[in-house]
């Protein structure tokens, strides 16, 4: 049976125009931070709007699958604008966009490394965060933390499911978030070496995440 697609016409194009002004904001922050230019730091407001606006164009919010992976990517986008100041709510935010990111990839699972060795990269790196930041973090959350980093390695080890794309961008995912945790608990990091590095594989992750799960949309599950 041939697959249906979820793409609309012209989509790709605006596809490609998501992706772009979603890479622009980012370098837009890292060199808000690097060159101390207050207002352009405003460019965090758009790293997750237009990939949004990219999945809804190119079909995706027509599955309900899409429209999990579109739910994660408000709450994350919500994480950017609000968790600044406070990394409970920080934390809370990514936590349920990492739950509707699972919902999302769960259907496709079989396809993903979950159960094979490949999987093995993703856990030793989760475990290893989570064992350094969470005492770091303190006795009030530590336990978010383990919580938080056990649904972002089971995202990142779905996400496989969707080929290369997939596999890195839950890559860059964690190093985005191991670095962010280190420098908020660990490690006195310089603001702009973080914004580089965090924002740096954060926002590509995002991108990568979201053309996997188009790809995997077009296709049935395979359950």
């Amino acid at each position: 049976m041939t697959a249906t697609t979820t793409r609309r016409p012209g989509a790709p194009a605006a596809l490609r125009a998501a992706v772009a002004v979603s890479l622009l904001a980012c370098v837009a922050k890292i060199a808000a931070d690097s060159f101390d230019v207050g207002w352009l730091g405003y460019a965090q407001w758009l790293y997750l709007p237009p990939l949004a606006v990219g999945l809804v164009l190119a079909g995706g919010a027509r599955r309900r699958r899409g429209r999990w992976w579109l739910a994660g990517l408000v709450l994350s986008w919500q994480g950017d604008v609000l968790g600044g100041t406070d990394f409970l709510l920080l934390l809370g935010c990514f936590l349920l966009a990492h739950l509707c990111y699972l919902v999302a990839l769960w259907p496709t699972r079989r396809r993903s490394a979950l159960r094979g060795p490949a999987a093995l990269p993703y856990l030793l790196l989760g475990v290893a965060g989570a064992a350094v930041v969470a005492p770091a973090a303190g006795p009030v959350l530590a336990g978010p933390v383990v919580v938080y980093a056990a649904a972002l390695t089971l995202m990142a080890v779905l996400a496989t499911a969707g080929g290369r794309r997939g596999a890195l961008g839950g890559l860059l995912f964690m190093v985005s978030d191991l670095t962010l945790g280190l420098g908020r608990f660990v490690v006195d990091l310089p603001t702009a070496v973080q914004t580089a590095v965090v924002i740096g594989t954060y926002v590509p992750a995002q991108v990568l995440l979201l053309l996997a799960v188009l790809t995997l949309l077009e296709e049935p599950p395979g359950d």
